[in-house]
């Protein structure tokens, strides 16, 4: 049955649909595919495949889209994408191959028994030797055929079985490759089966004999697959080459078309199993990291990064370690700020011993680490509205402008630069180091990285008031999802930014709906970070609304949203946020010309938030006329927080000095700081402390409390009065003023009924 032209147009859509990351394309009615099939295998017969190709447009660019992709990429220039008819061929032989009961490909041996005695074996029997892809082969105990004997005529033979037979298992043959080429080579298995025979087809157009010779060609055509764009037929060519470090580098780059192919993770499990080192392994762990990222597969991303942080442990390899701590960094930035903090400053800390040092000599490598953790560590800081992120930055500008670092790090200081510049309210400055950031992504093709400086220009922009220019950016990031895969935090983040535009509007309805979309996209993914923020900004809308509409919904809402908020966010991690969202309602009614949340603090805010908001409380307190009492409470309390601030120094440096070590050389220090402390205790805290230490073994704090108080108001203590204060027996009494005087804290006088016990001078 012939096929023309009339017949593909009654199913336009369903011949043409493009393959994509997110939607399967529409397969053709079966009895079109037939159709198409029949006519197909007619012209391979009379040998007039290229000009039923050209007749038939539409059937050829069906396959071409999504079939014979994989067969040009990996044949590199063997198979002409111009002239399509030999990929064709290629295409129909590994189909027909498909159908075999054993899923064997087409050219492996058929044993005896299912050429004469199988009849499952029967239809693609009879349709790869009318193709000509097999040589019915000579069983002349079973039938004795002449040598031009069309290969029909030898089958009828063979199977003992008349011409109407034959003809059914021939259609029924056709009617499964019509099935099979009605699809798309959905499965890594199917689409590497595709390459690897095109493979073979390049290997012998190019008598590639050699194992060095096949590896050299693939180098080739990776190089020149990257050029074309086709990022899968570069992956799958290095890989072919055994040139793992090549792999690694297009997983890096060009992470965002590979994250959802199909082929990516097969070809990533068999490169790894061969890679040769150590260091290899690594790379490709981290790479790996990255493509589960792009897909939103968190527990994925961090099991890779655990492995990577294994094998650099097993070698004992401090610029490993310091890469890996850098990475789990970031994978713990949206999710847990403490423990991306610890971790980079983990990193930080390999770097240098990996002889960073003033960095004289140190490896490019280790300072291109160096600068991207502390530009890293630095945008945590941003986060957190510590000005501590300047210092950071100025550090690894100085480090930067002596060296020749690569185009992504140096956007990644610019990105940061610009971030911190917000945050100071330098929205002119801010927005030319994000520019600069941006054509530093374009310039290295980094998508991710360009998507996420749209979002960030959009927020610029928002509180710039330039709200086209906002609204434009973050639509481009939700235009470009729509077609290609975008990483969750910066997709939630771009609604987030949105949504801000549209509230510096008071369009309160449209920020809303982002926030909520932002909101939906951060629980799904476990980012808290982002969730938190989510929280915060629909609780600020919603009291905004009450505040327009007297509705009780609304501040019902907003109450939700904030006690959300506080709960995401948490305590230990930034007090900042928690502490903003606990005086979200009250501040929501006072002046609104600056709603801006995320502004630089003073360095002992960001370090010390809660000690600091503490202290201002107490002053505003002690501002006001109030009691004496009220007073002395506050300064009490002022005492407390700065004691709370200098107990959090001493401690810090303390653990500073056990983890390096360095308890030798700070002696003299911390005896300084124990004789500040003691000497700005009162004669009763010292006397309280030293009691409480040497008279625990016979007194609680409570006793001992009270028979300081006793001592310092009468000036003594006999037996009787000691042993009423503590309820004990004379003889018990008398024991324990005995004692109390052997260590130093009584001074006996008297004899007899006249004995007292006084405090030392």
């Amino acid at each position: 049955m012939a096929i023309d032209e009339t017949i593909v147009r009654r199913f336009p859509s369903a011949m043409e649909t493009p393959v994509n990351t997110f939607a399967a394309p529409r397969q053709p009615p079966q009895p079109v595919a037939e159709a198409a099939v029949e006519s197909l295998l007619a012209a391979v017969r009379a040998g007039a495949l290229e000009d039923w190709l050209r007749r038939h447009r539409r059937i050829a660019r069906w396959l071409t889209c999504h079939w014979l992709g994989p067969l040009q990429g990996a044949a590199g220039g063997t198979l002409d994408a111009a002239h399509p008819a030999a990929a064709v061929d290629l295409l129909l032989r590994w189909a027909v191959g498909q159908l075999r009961p054993d899923r064997a490909a087409l050219a492996e041996p058929i044993a005896r028994d299912a050429w004469l005695d199988r009849t499952s074996w029967r239809p693609v029997l009879a349709l790869a030797c009318q193709l000509g892809f097999v040589a019915v082969p000579a069983f002349r105990e079973r039938y004795r055929g002449h040598a031009d004997e069309a290969a029909a005529s030898q089958l009828c033979g063979l199977w003992s079985v008349g011409a109407s037979t034959y003809y059914r298992y021939l259609d029924k043959g056709k009617r499964a490759l019509a099935q099979c080429l009605r699809g798309v080579p959905a499965s890594a298995e199917q689409r590497l089966a595709l390459r690897a025979l095109a493979g073979g087809h390049a290997a012998a157009r190019c008598a590639l004999v050699t194992a060095e010779a096949r590896a050299a060609w693939h180098t080739r055509r990776a190089a020149a697959a990257q050029v074309a764009g086709d990022s899968l037929a570069a992956l799958w060519h290095f890989a072919q080459a055994g040139d793992t470090a090549g792999v690694t580098r297009t997983l890096q780059r060009h992470s965002v078309e590979l994250a959802n192919e199909v082929e990516t993770e097969a070809i990533a499990d068999a490169v790894e199993a061969t890679a040769a080192n150590t260091r290899e392994r690594f790379e490709l762990q981290l790479a790996r990291a990255a493509l589960a990222r792009m897909r939103g597969d968190a527990a994925g991303e961090q099991a890779r990064q655990e492995q990577a942080l294994r094998l650099a442990a097993e070698a004992d390899d401090t610029l490993l370690l310091g890469i890996v701590y850098g990475a789990l960094g970031k994978f713990h930035e949206p999710r847990d700020l403490d423990r991306a903090f610890a971790y980079y400053q983990d990193s930080v800390e390999h770097l240098r011993r990996c002889g960073l040092g003033d960095e004289a000599g140190a490896a490019v490598e280790v300072i291109e680490e160096y600068v991207a953790t502390l530009v890293r560590l630095a945008w945590l800081y941003a986060l957190r509205n510590d000005p501590r992120a300047l210092s950071l930055l100025e550090r690894a500008q100085a480090v930067a402008g002596r060296y020749v670092l690569s185009p992504a790090t140096l956007a990644m200081l610019e990105q940061t630069w610009g971030e911190c510049l917000r945050r100071a309210g330098d929205l002119p400055r801010a927005l030319e180091h994000k520019h600069r950031a941006l054509l530093l992504y374009e310039r290295i093709d980094d998508r991710q990285a360009i998507l996420k400086t749209y979002g960030n220009l959009s927020l610029i922009y928002g509180e710039a008031k330039d709200f086209a220019r906002a609204r434009g950016y973050a639509q481009r990031v939700l235009a470009l999802a729509e077609t290609m895969t975008v990483e969750p935090e910066i997709l939630a983040s771009t609604h987030m930014n949105l949504g801000v535009a549209w509230f510096w509007q008071s369009d309160f309805a449209s920020a809303r709906r982002e926030y909520e979309a932002a909101l939906a996209i951060a629980m799904r993914h476990h980012l808290h970070s982002l969730a938190g923020r989510a929280h915060y900004n629909l609780a600020e809308v919603a009291y905004l609304q009450f505040k327009q509409s007297g509705d009780k919904l609304d501040e019902q809402r907003g109450d939700m949203h904030a006690a959300a908020a506080t709960a995401i966010w948490p305590h230990e991690s930034d007090p900042t946020h928690a502490e903003a969202t606990k005086r979200l309602k009250r501040d929501i009614l006072g002046p609104a010309e600056d709603r801006a949340r995320d502004r630089m603090l003073s360095s002992e805010a960001a370090t010390h938030y809660a000690e600091i908001a503490e202290v201002q409380h107490q002053r505003e307190l002690l501002a006001l006329p109030g009691a004496p009492g009220e007073h002395v409470r506050a300064h009490l309390a002022i005492a407390r927080a700065y004691l709370a601030i200098a107990m959090k120094e001493r401690e810090a440096a303390l653990a500073l000095i056990g983890r390096h070590a360095l308890g030798g050389g700070f002696t003299e220090e911390m005896d300084t700081l124990r004789r500040t402390f003691e000497r700005e205790l009162t004669r009763e805290q010292k006397l309280a402390g030293a009691w409480r230490e040497a008279s625990a073994d016979l007194i609680n704090a409570q006793r001992c409390q009270a028979v300081l108080a006793r001592l310092l108001e009468a000036g003594s203590l006999n037996k009787s009065g000691y042993a009423q204060l503590c309820e004990l027996s004379p003889a018990t009494a008398s024991k324990h003023l005995v004692t109390l005087a052997a260590r130093g804290l009584l001074v006996q006088t008297g004899k007899g009924p006249a004995t007292r016990y006084t405090l030392p001078a």
